[in-house]
């Protein structure tokens, strides 16, 4: 990955360093839709921590960039050990993978804001979470 920003943003991720997140984002920095641990570097930094706690193992494998002026869009592909309460369900010790797309805005070398679209619905399935419509 060429843009330093992102790399040190899904780095910070995979491996818990969390200074990396200010090499990354910009102070100002908006998630969309916004992150329930707060806003800006801080927020994300809490969602780091969260997720790491609730998936031993984590590894963020980043499956394709695409770059288009100040944009940079990821695909990437996660995987770990689910070993705390999400969705409501208690760790179960269950291996998952689930694939996330990000859209990054850059402004100065800094992310500025990021839209963020997760597989919760193959989270919840990997969980044991069943649904009828």
């Amino acid at each position: 990955m060429t843009v330093p920003a992102v790399r040190y943003f899904y780095e910070a991720l995979a491996t818990g360093d969390t200074p990396l997140v200010d090499l990354a984002l910009d102070v100002g920095w908006e998630a969309v839709p916004a992150l329930r641990t707060g806003p800006g570097p801080d927020g994300w930094k809490a969602s780091i921590e969260h997720l790491r706690s609730v998936f031993a193992d984590l590894t963020v494998t980043i499956e394709s960039v695409v770059v288009d002026g100040d944009v940079v869009a990821v695909r990437s592909l996660n995987r770990a050990r689910h070993v705390g309460e999400l969705l409501g369900v208690a760790g179960t010790g269950r291996a998952i993978e689930f694939r996330a797309s990000d859209f990054h805005r850059l402004e100065n070398g800094r992310i500025v804001q990021t839209w963020h679209l997760e597989d919760y619905f193959g989270i919840a399935g990997q969980l044991g979470l069943t649904f009828s419509l």
